[in-house]
């Protein structure tokens, strides 16, 4: 809603709970995508918002995105600097945690370009990079 220079904070607004806004330092506030980026590549990590919620989840891109030519008057809208630009109007993925009960598989979702960014590294890990801190086995 507001960006207070002489804190680098931002106040932000809950689309679910309009009520009330919250001050957020810079760096915990991510612009959302235009559809010109160049991380939407099939098999990238990203964060996404749920269809039908307004709630980011992680996900994998599951199909090659297609990328349009940015010269009709809906692709062009997507901000100064974009016009005529490549963009992808939808991504296909699968969100972590999404199996069905029933079948056990991982259904596709299309999501608009605009609620799919990178994955934010800084805020999560993998466990295969946690560090054993047991002491080294000698023989």
């Amino acid at each position: 809603m507001r960006f207070y220079p002489d804190s680098e904070t931002y106040d932000v607004q809950d689309e679910d709970d309009t009520s009330k806004l919250i001050r957020l330092p810079w760096n915990h506030v991510i612009r959302l995508s235009s559809g010109t980026e160049g991380f939407f590549e099939k098999s990238a990590r990203v964060m996404a918002i749920f269809p039908e919620t307004t709630s980011f989840y992680r996900a994998i891109i599951s199909k090659q995105p297609t990328w349009n030519s940015g010269t009709s008057a809906e692709e062009t809208s997507g901000g100064v600097g974009n016009a005529h630009k490549p963009r992808v109007k939808e991504v296909i993925m699968k969100f972590e945690d999404d199996e069905d009960q029933e079948s056990g598989k991982t259904p596709h979702r299309r999501v608009p370009s605009r609620y799919v960014i990178p994955l934010p590294q800084q805020y999560f890990y993998e466990d295969e990079d946690d560090v054993d801190l047991a002491a080294p086995n000698t023989m």
